[in-house]
């Protein structure tokens, strides 16, 4: 089988699993299902958090204590079960807004003094050396996302507090990732348009590619070079 036919296959694999759990959380939130079938809405709601959870207690260097740890979370879910069943939508709604929130930051945060904006990160790794005119333009992009995260955080919990459960469900299920990739596209008409110049990379690019690339030890003080 060829590395592209594996690519291809890999995609539509993560885009058939990405798409499936989004009908499944709405299904389970938004229908009669959440009333009569409510241990559904809990499994669903819960399932992103404790993979995420299992895949960094299986790659923990200490990984027999982080699986006890996990066992021991699920004992304290499972006599909590009842509670999760009545308000399992709030699970729901917490993962959604936390997550926006936790992007927010990650972006935001880089952008204080003295520290290098996200997405300048993302350039040098893609374009090596950067103008002046770049890192500028990378920084307001790291501003912009910093604000698309923070806009969709709010935006379900507004919708989350004063809309129905309904109406929620679809902005959080159905239109977050067409929003992100609409961003992405976005950026990327803007870049053409501000830097015509640059080699035509998305900031997927950068950010694969820095994800891919080992992490550089920190500089050291000004002291002690």
């Amino acid at each position: 089988m060829s590395f592209t036919l594996v690519r291809a296959v890999r995609w539509t694999a993560i885009a058939a699993g990405i798409i499936g759990y989004a009908v499944l959380a709405h299904y389970s939130a938004a229908t009669s299902a959440a009333t009569t079938f409510p241990v559904m809405g809990v499994a669903v709601s819960l399932a992103p958090s404790l993979a995420i959870l299992l895949l960094l207690a299986w790659r923990s260097p200490r990984r027999l204590a982080m699986l006890f740890l996990c066992a021991g979370v699920g004992l304290l879910l499972w006599e909590f079960r009842g509670a999760l069943e009545r308000n399992f939508s709030w699970v729901y709604f917490l993962q959604h807004a936390g997550t926006n929130v936790v992007l927010a930051v990650v972006f935001g945060a880089t952008l204080g003094r003295g520290r290098q904006p996200l997405c300048t990160r993302f350039a040098e790794v893609v374009h090596g050396g950067l103008t002046a005119e770049l890192v500028r333009y990378a920084r307001q992009v790291t501003l912009a996302w910093t604000l698309f995260f923070l806009t969709a955080s709010l935006a379900s919990t507004l919708l989350f507090l004063f809309a129905s459960i309904k109406v929620w469900s679809v902005f959080a299920n159905f239109l977050t990732l067409p929003l992100v990739l609409l961003m992405f596209a976005a950026e990327y008409r803007v870049r053409l348009r501000t830097l015509p110049q640059l080699e035509k990379h998305s900031i997927m690019d950068g950010i694969l590619t820095y994800w891919k690339t080992p992490a550089a030890p920190p500089p050291l003080p000004p002291t002690v070079r």
